[in-house]
């Protein structure tokens, strides 16, 4: 099945979407199942790094990194290259540089940033006039098809 490019776009993100909708769901029901304990402190959560493997390709530190992300592989790898400018010489076919170790970036902020891009903005309020309602000699003149 072939889409326009923007079609694809949006089905992927789609794809996205369902799928955190569904993780959310999951981890709601295991919150409400699980007891709740006090968070003993709360720290900034560790950045991590990742060092490849000689001759790795970027796909591929991806695959093992963050191989369980909904996300697709394009928006994995923008982040990847925004977040380790030192480390990726971008192009076509990004290319990591040899002996530097990756910064990987935060899916959970990643996913957040894709769904605040697919969802709808705030609804109109009810405040805004709305058309009234059509009259019988208006209706006379609409286009009737048999």
């Amino acid at each position: 099945m072939f889409f326009k490019p923007s079609m694809r776009a949006f089905a992927s993100r789609l794809t996205c979407v369902l799928a955190v909708c569904t993780m959310a769901t999951t981890a709601r029901a295991a919150s409400e199942a699980a007891p709740v304990a006090p968070p003993a402190k709360i720290t900034a959560p560790a950045a991590k790094t990742y060092k490849p493997k000689a001759g790795e390709t970027l796909d591929q530190v991806i695959a093992k990194t963050m191989g369980s992300s909904p996300l697709s592989m394009g928006i994995l790898r923008q982040a990847f290259i925004d977040h380790n400018p030192q480390g990726i010489l971008p192009g076509k076919v990004p290319k990591l540089r040899k002996g530097t170790t990756l910064n990987l970036p935060d899916h959970e902020q990643l996913v957040r940033g894709v769904l605040a891009s697919v969802t709808p903005l705030a609804a109109p309020s009810d405040s805004t006039p709305r058309a009234a309602p059509s009259t019988p000699e208006e209706r006379k003149r609409w286009v009737q098809y048999p």
